[in-house]
């Protein structure tokens, strides 16, 4: 079980990553964009205005600036090595979707910090956007990729473009699906489940790991409906 965005209530921050991780996620999901001076900070859009105090777009402000703002309930905006010298203390899967199409420098940052955290092992590069994710697998082929996608079907063979695993959308997370995926060698990923009909055809289905704002409340469902031995492991 993946903790989305780490929690709802303090989405893509530190304290959400923990609370997550707390509550009993094996993994935590999160979103990057780059700062003007060309750091990755966690963010899912575009702007600060939505989750923080402040104004205005990332890509306009410096690290510092984004630094300095808090969220509604008090938080700073973390930067992606905060997030993942987390994770990787921790051992935590960390999903980490990049919201635009990087540039190659962007993408030179975005490999140094997985590097140098030691969070290699742990991470899965993903995005809606391809292009993203190609970009990284042209620079660092080791890395665990995924193609984050939903709306229309896509076959193993497609996926395999793009990764070591797929993140789809719950809808599409069919048993005959799941099983074309899991032929062509991907690992699994469905989100966003919140409550137990969801979780019941993601069990039925056979994905790996299900991405959910309600942690806590899936844990506790999981006692009796999931094997304690399973796994989120890139």
């Amino acid at each position: 079980m993946i903790g989305h965005r780490g929690t709802p209530e303090d989405e893509n921050t530190l304290r959400g990553l923990r609370d997550a991780a707390s509550a009993g996620a094996s993994g935590v999901e999160f979103d990057v964009w780059w700062t003007q001076d060309g750091v990755p900070v966690l963010s899912h859009d575009p702007t600060v205005d939505r989750t923080t105090t402040g104004h205005g777009p990332i890509a306009a402000m410096t690290a510092s600036q984004v630094r300095a703002l808090r969220t509604k309930r008090g938080e700073p905006v973390p930067t992606l090595r905060e997030a993942l010298s987390f994770t990787a203390a921790r051992r935590l899967t960390a999903m980490v979707e990049l919201k635009p199409t990087p540039t190659p420098a962007q993408v030179d940052s975005l490999l140094s910090v997985i590097r140098t955290t030691g969070a290699a092992p742990y991470v899965v590069v993903h995005s809606f956007n391809a292009e993203a994710v190609q970009a990284v697998r042209r620079a660092a082929p080791e890395l665990h990729t995924a193609l984050t996608h939903e709306k229309t079907p896509i076959t193993g063979k497609e996926a395999t473009r793009y990764g070591t695993s797929l993140n789809v959308s719950r809808f599409l997370a069919t048993p005959h699906a799941v099983r074309d995926w899991h032929t062509a060698g991907l690992k699994v990923y469905t989100w966003t489940a919140n409550w137990p009909p969801a979780w019941d055809k993601a069990k039925a289905a056979g994905v790996d790991a299900v991405l959910t704002d309600r942690v806590e409340a899936y844990k506790e469902w999981a006692r009796t409906a999931c094997d304690p031995t399973g796994t989120a492991a890139p």
